[in-house]
């Protein structure tokens, strides 16, 4: 088993009793920088993807253009373990600056090049490059935000980041096409490399507290993900929570991507029914970020998860058999509202119990099995309801998300989970 390091030096300890209660994570000058540093950073990988998307497809045929998105990806799943590794060693503040400097000179290469001669091969290379420093940036960004509050600012700061990143992910689609509208796959470029430069000086002025060092030299790159892996094994609350969370995700992922299309085709509600259904679920999670912004639920932390999880799981049937776009559109608003809940307290609870030494091997692996699945459940979702049919297949998905909520209450240290 592996041996669990010494409190970090820097960590904020026990509070006095006549200490001041910690500021909430929204007045937090120095998160509040980092949160609009991620959220510009986001919209510029979703001006990125459009803008490679658009200029794939314009470029080669749309089989060429699943192709390249799939060789973007793919890196970056692969490479996400040793992520973690790199950010546990040398910390997150170098890696993500250092990425974000790269993309920059990355994306005005790409720039200079488009304008000149746009190619698949550049489509390709810069694709490879974003996909591999997004395996380090990932898990990077997911360890930095903890690093900069304490225990009590946890819920606030994910509940923050929450809402900032859906603002985001709102934002970047759209202006990515209209980029690529208005002056083509250059134009995108350049304005992404802006973003990334931004990005980089938001983090530059960051102080994040710093885990204790060991006598130790480091561990080779192998040996350190096994003991990470070995930390994140042994550590029963935060596996188990993974562990449900991945269930829940299972569950909900593929009717909430291809379901929603294949929902709409099959009632006849067209494109327009599958943009109110997903704003729907926007609106219900960003609702739900901007509550837990204020209001921490701290006892009985695992139950309120189970009870979210089987409002979703009747949330997700019920888009198989209701009538009307506006009933589904209801249905994918409750799923975003208690989505946003289970993601915050799962995330904060997470986030809470995991040591400074160790948050960048579990945060990559958090988003192995929480960007990792999607493919898969997407497709076999999409399987599913060519052989068995939509009502089966949401059914079989309600099902994989009541088995996280019900995991919830099974498992004592869930079931007794607080935040602090």
């Amino acid at each position: 088993m592996s041996q669990a390091p010494a409190t970090p030096a820097s960590a904020p300890g026990p509070a006095r009793a006549d200490a001041p209660p910690a500021r909430p994570a929204y007045r937090d000058g120095a998160y509040l920088r980092y949160t609009a540093g991620q959220s510009i950073s986001i919209v510029g990988d979703q001006v990125w993807y459009v803008a490679l998307s658009w200029a794939a497809v314009q470029l080669a045929s749309p089989a060429v253009a699943g192709l390249i998105m799939t060789v973007s990806a793919l890196p970056r799943l692969i490479l996400l373990l040793l992520g973690g590794v790199y950010v546990d060693r040398f910390g997150p503040k170098k890696l993500m600056i250092g990425s974000d400097l790269l993309r920059v000179v990355v994306s005005l290469t790409a720039a200079a090049i488009a304008l000149a001669a746009p190619s698949i091969a550049l489509l390709v290379v810069v694709g490879l490059v974003f996909g591999i420093v997004s395996a380090v940036f990932m898990p990077a960004a997911g360890a930095m935000g903890p690093l900069l509050l304490s225990k009590e600012q946890q819920t606030a700061g994910v509940a923050l980041r929450e809402l900032s990143g859906r603002i985001a992910l709102t934002v970047g689609a759209p202006l990515g096409g209209l980029l690529v509208a208005v002056g083509g796959l250059s134009l995108a470029a350049t304005v992404d490399a802006f973003t990334f430069a931004l990005s980089a000086w938001t983090l530059w002025s960051l102080r994040p507290r710093q885990a204790a060092k060991s006598d130790r030299p480091p561990a080779p790159t192998g040996a350190a993900l096994k003991e990470g892996l070995s930390y994140l094994w042994n550590h029963g609350l935060v596996r188990n929570l993974m562990l449900a969370g991945l269930l829940v995700n299972l569950g909900f992922v593929g009717p909430m991507n291809v379901g929603l299309a294949l929902l709409s085709e099959a009632r006849g509600w067209g494109a327009g029914g599958i943009g109110y259904m997903l704003a729907g679920f926007g609106g219900g999670a960003a609702v739900s970020a901007l509550i837990l912004l204020r209001f921490k639920p701290r006892r009985a932390t695992g139950l309120i998860i189970a009870a979210c999880a089987a409002l979703q799981a009747v949330a997700v049937f019920a888009l198989a058999v209701v009538p009307t776009v506006w009933l589904a559109v209801a249905a994918t608003s409750a799923t975003g509202l208690v989505s946003g809940v289970m993601g915050v307290l799962m995330g904060s609870l997470v986030q809470v119990n995991t040591d400074d030494a160790y948050r960048g091997r579990v945060s990559s692996v958090s988003t192995v099995l929480n960007y990792g699945i999607t493919p898969l459940a997407v497709a076999g979702s999409g399987i599913a309801v060519a052989t068995a049919g939509m009502t089966a297949t949401f059914a079989v998905s309600a099902a994989l998300i009541l088995a996280g909520g019900l995991a919830c209450v099974a498992r004592r240290d869930l079931r007794t989970a607080q935040l602090p």
